[in-house]
C-alpha cells in the first residue's frame, strides 16, 4: 500500500532538517542524529515507576531501566529490551518513550539494557551483553515484581539482533529459560548479496537504506569471518529447534522486511512458533514513532500475543495506548 501519510510527514520532516545518509557521516553525528528522533515521539506517558539498576556484564557492569506498570491482577512477564541503533547508535533514552506506552499496554515489567555499542566494542561484545543482562535479569525476576517463567527477549532493529542472538546462546549455553522472544524489525544478517527484494525494493529514501545497514554491519563486526557466526547473523543459524516462540514484526517499507519475515518460516519449518506481524505503510523506525497509529497497532498485537503466551484466568489483554 501507499506509504502511511504519518510516516511520508515523518520524511518531510526529516527532509526540511536536511538529515544527512547516516552511510555519509562519523560515528557521533549518527549518534546525534538518531537520538533527535527523540523529538518526535510526543508526550512521556507516566507508569506506576521507573527504577534504574546495574547488572554484571563481561566488562563491567551494565545500565538497566525497569518500567513497572500500574498494577493489575495477574502474574506478570519480564520483558528485557535492547535498543535499536545499528549497534553503533541509541540508547535507553531513544526507547524511553516506547517503553513506557509498551508497559502500560502489555502489563510487563520492562528492563532496557544499556549495551556497549560499536565500533568502541565489536561483534560479539554487543551480544555477550545481551547474553549477560537477561541471565542476571533472569535471576532477580522476582525482586523486580515479575514471573521468572515469564521471560520474554525483545529488541528492535539492532536490538533485535541482539535478542534473537541471545535466544540463541542460551539455548546453546543451557541459560535462562526465555519463555517467548520479541523481534521488531530486526536486523538478521549481513546486507552484503541480499537475496531479498525488500533490500532492492527499499533500498533508498525510506530512512533506513541499505548503503547505512552495509555501513553499520561493517562497523560491528570485527572480521569478515563474523558475517557467518550465528550470534552475529541468526538468519544463518542452521539449527532453529529449542528456541523460545517468535513474534516478529516487520514494516513494509524497510529493507530488513524480508530477513525478518524469512526468519519466522525458518521458525515455523523448525517446529518453533512464529508469528510474523507487517505494518502496511509504515517505515523501519515506525515502534519508536510512539504515537503514530502503526506503534499503536504493534502495542495491541504485542499485548494480545503476550496474553496468549501467558494467559492468566479471569484476566483480560491490557489496553494499548
Amino acid at each position: 500500500m501507499p506509504l502511511h501519510p504519518q510516516a511520508a510527514a515523518l520524511l518531510e520532516h526529516l527532509s526540511r532538517l536536511r538529515m544527512p545518509p547516516l552511510e555519509s557521516v562519523g560515528v557521533p553525528a549518527v549518534r546525534e542524529l538518531l537520538g533527535g528522533l527523540r523529538q518526535v515521539q510526543g508526550e512521556a506517558e507516566p507508569v506506576a515507576a521507573i527504577t534504574e539498576t546495574r547488572v554484571p556484564g563481561p566488562a563491567g557492569l551494565l545500565p538497566v531501566r525497569v518500567y513497572h506498570p500500574s498494577a493489575r491482577p495477574g502474574p506478570r512477564p519480564l520483558m528485557v529490551f535492547f535498543h535499536g541503533g545499528g549497534w553503533i547508535a541509541g540508547d535507553v533514552e531513544l526507547v524511553d518513550k516506547p517503553l513506557r506506552r509498551l508497559a502500560n499496554a502489555c502489563g510487563a515489567v520492562v528492563a532496557s539494557v544499556e549495551y556497549r555499542r560499536a565500533p568502541e566494542t565489536q561483534f560479539p561484545g554487543p551480544a555477550e551483553d545481551a547474553y549477560a543482562a537477561i541471565t542476571a535479569l533472569a535471576e532477580r525476576a522476582e525482586d523486580l515484581g515479575a514471573d521468572p517463567g515469564r521471560l520474554v527477549v525483545a529488541g528492535e532493529s539492532a536490538g533485535g539482533n541482539l535478542a534473537a542472538a541471545a535466544c540463541l546462546m542460551s539455548r546453546d549455553r543451557g541459560g535462562p529459560a526465555i519463555a517467548a522472544q520479541l523481534l521488531i524489525c530486526p536486523s538478521l544478517a549481513p546486507e552484503a548479496d541480499s537475496p531479498f527484494v525488500s533490500y532492492r525494493r527499499y533500498a533508498t529514501g525510506y530512512l533506513n537504506t541499505r548503503a547505512a545497514m552495509a555501513h553499520f554491519w561493517d562497523l560491528y563486526l570485527a572480521s569478515p569471518q563474523d558475517a557467518a557466526h550465528p550470534y552475529a547473523a541468526p538468519l544463518l543459524a542452521e539449527e532453529r529447534t529449542g528456541l523460545p516462540p517468535a513474534l516478529i514484526l516487520v514494516a513494509e517499507y524497510d529493507p530488513l522486511r524480508d530477513e525478518a519475515t524469512a526468519y519466522g518460516h525458518f521458525l515455523r519449518t523448525s517446529g518453533v512458533p512464529g508469528t510474523v506481524r507487517r505494518y502496511d505503510g509504515a517505515l523501519h523506525v515506525f515502534f519508536l514513532m510512539c504515537e503514530s497509529s502503526a506503534a499503536a497497532r504493534a502495542r495491541a498485537d504485542i499485548t494480545a500475543w503476550l496474553h496468549d503466551r501467558f494467559p492468566t484466568e479471569g484476566v483480560a489483554p491490557g489496553r494499548a495506548g
